[in-house]
């Protein structure tokens, strides 16, 4: 499995009811974009979900099949974050907190937050 997932906004939909219901078939997902996509198009993500790897069918009986994610949600996230902090901040944390702090998208509380866990780690 790759360290970089490419997967659109539109599979990442999938991805989450498959993260949350662990394992489900074509109608289970559907319920679970609560009637979002039709029928055709849930097929058609998941197609390409397969493709990529990032998900994969088992046959349960002759005409069941039920759907599972194969890469970890935490995986992704990670992989997710790593890409847009190399993307828009030369890969450095640092420059993403200051840019929340500057432009006041962070708490105080959060702030004190993160200069306790700060504190813990020196």
């Amino acid at each position: 499995m790759p360290d970089k997932y490419d997967i659109t906004d539109a599979e990442l939909e999938i991805m989450q009811v498959l993260w949350e219901k662990q394992e489900c078939d074509l109608n289970q997902l559907i319920e679970g974009l609560q009637g979002e996509k039709n029928k055709n198009t849930v097929k058609t993500l998941l197609r390409r979900l397969i493709l990529k790897g990032a998900v994969k069918s088992k046959k349960i009986n002759l005409k069941d099949t039920v759907y599972v994610a194969t890469v970890k949600k935490d995986k992704f996230l990670a992989s997710q974050n790593e890409s847009f902090l190399k993307k828009l901040y030369n890969g450095k944390t640092g420059n993403l907190l200051l840019n929340f702090v500057e432009n006041k998208k962070i708490s105080k509380e959060e702030l004190q937050k993160l200069m306790d866990i700060l504190d813990k780690e020196e």
